[in-house]
């Protein structure tokens, strides 16, 4: 940025976009001008223009609390507190279910081999078989089993409540007693100092990952003659559903954010931008956050606060690495393809595409840093302002005007009350009687929404 001349009474035209979302990391004076002290339903997919983001539609409606999606022979399967259901035509089929609700009864899913048979665990229930219908108890394989995965044609399970890491016969899912050495199934111990349990499991570059709360153990080898548990990596993982392997590497949420891991080294947190929100995470129930990806966002649901529930739902580019608040709830996530769908805590199945909510405009809102333009000991005043943006027809855009780095009173400058689609240099009338040092903007809206650029030409009014 220039520093003012020093002929008096000088204006200086100052571009800026904002598309690299919100930034929690540092005191507001000192985020880049392109990123935001808040922001709703906005995203950087089409960088460096930011844009509302896509809406969804309903899929099915099912009941309760939505907490695994996924699809096996092509037909989509869900769990709730009450059971594992199958879609059938428009009506859901229970593969199996309890006779009461518990919200703790978090499911796990697997297919092994061709795909013909699925796989499930809740944390409680036995490890089930089950081709699309005939439903088979495998009696032998460990009790209590939270967490599944499959590697070197295994089954890998471990629960909440012990230090074992089981697996089963080679190519026998059904097969967790037999004893030979090269073939058979068994069992690996995974004690650590401070006695934490088991709280993930995934499978990552060709190996079998388990996850307590501060460690990461990862198993190398492909029977009992060789498996070798590497000596742990400094920082775990709150929650198994938060779990992604990805073409970037493997995310996960740990104690205080979301973090990347490659291999072998320590993880890398990616969520300081988002900081205020991810210390604010309720750890007792963080068991209960999820995350999804779609390729290019990573979809991050938090429970905060004092909720018990999820409650908040950010979503993080992973080629910008810029953070964007959502205003739904997600409870699960499943990306079919390239379609992503997602579980809500009233049982609906959302499908993500389209320019509205199920239905319902999109509201939108996003807030600058304070700006000081280049000279933090005079004060200015915005002398000309243009937002080129597109509008689209029956969507709104309004902007907002108020001095100082925090508070005060916003006062609304200009509404594009019906768009035209096409993209515009809006002039906008700022009126400021009393010229501030510092000054912020706020674009606030309903429908679809680019903003390419704001220009804001400011008036030097002396010391």
């Amino acid at each position: 940025m220039q520093y003012w001349t020093s002929s008096p009474e000088k204006t200086k035209p100052v571009t800026v976009t904002l598309a690299d979302g919100l930034n929690q990391s540092v005191e507001s004076i000192e985020i880049k001008d392109s990123q935001t002290t808040s922001v709703v339903n906005m995203d950087s997919s089409l960088y460096p223009t930011v844009q509302v983001r896509e809406g969804y539609t309903l899929h099915s409606q099912h009941t309760g609390y939505i907490n695994r999606l996924f699809k096996f022979k092509g037909e989509l399967y869900c769990g709730n507190g009450k059971g594992l259901y199958k879609l059938s035509g428009s009506s859901w089929v229970a593969v199996y279910e309890y006779s009461d609700i518990n919200n703790d009864r978090l499911w796990d899913s697997a297919q092994f081999f061709d795909g013909s048979k699925l796989y499930f665990i809740d944390g409680a229930l036995q490890l089930r078989e089950y081709d699309g219908s005939t439903l088979t108890t495998l009696g032998s394989a460990p009790a209590n089993s939270a967490f599944m995965t499959t590697h070197a044609n295994r089954f890998f399970l471990a629960n909440r409540n012990d230090n074992l890491l089981s697996f089963s016969a080679l190519r026998l899912a059904s097969d967790w007693t037999s004893t030979n050495k090269y073939t058979g199934s068994g069992k690996i111990t995974i004690e650590s100092a401070d006695g934490l349990l088991p709280t993930g499991l995934t499978t990552f570059a060709g190996h079998v990952i388990l996850f307590k709360r501060d460690k990461i153990y990862e198993l190398f080898g492909q029977d009992s003659t060789n498996f070798e548990m590497n000596d742990p990596v400094e920082g775990g993982c709150v929650s198994d559903r938060t779990i992604l392997p990805t073409k970037y590497g493997l995310y996960f949420l740990g104690v205080d954010g979301l973090y990347r891991y490659l291999g072998g080294t320590t993880p890398v947190k990616m969520s300081d931008n988002a900081k205020h929100y991810m210390r604010n995470i309720n750890l007792t129930y963080a068991h209960h956050c999820c995350a999804g990806f779609d390729g290019r966002f990573i979809y991050l649901t938090l429970v905060t606060g004092t909720n018990t529930m999820p409650n908040v739902t950010l979503k993080h580019d992973v080629e910008t690495g810029a953070w964007w608040v959502e205003s739904y709830v997600a409870t699960s996530y499943f990306l079919d393809g390239q379609t992503l769908y997602f579980g809500t805590l009233d049982g609906k199945i959302m499908r993500m595409g389209g320019t509205t909510d199920n239905g319902a405009v999109i509201n939108w809102s996003i807030e600058t840093k304070p700006f000081s333009d280049g000279d933090e000991t005079v004060r200015k005043a915005i002398h000309k302002l243009w937002v080129v943006a597109d509008v689209e027809v029956g969507s709104t855009l309004s902007v907002a005007y108020a001095g100082g780095t925090e508070g005060g009173t916003w006062v609304n400058v200009k509404t594009e009350a019906n768009g035209t689609g096409q993209i515009q240099s809006m002039r906008i009338p700022v009126i400021v009687r009393t010229p501030e040092t510092w000054f912020r903007l706020k674009l606030i809206g309903s429908g679809k929404v680019k903003i390419h650029r704001i220009i804001r030409e400011v008036s030097k009014r002396g010391n």
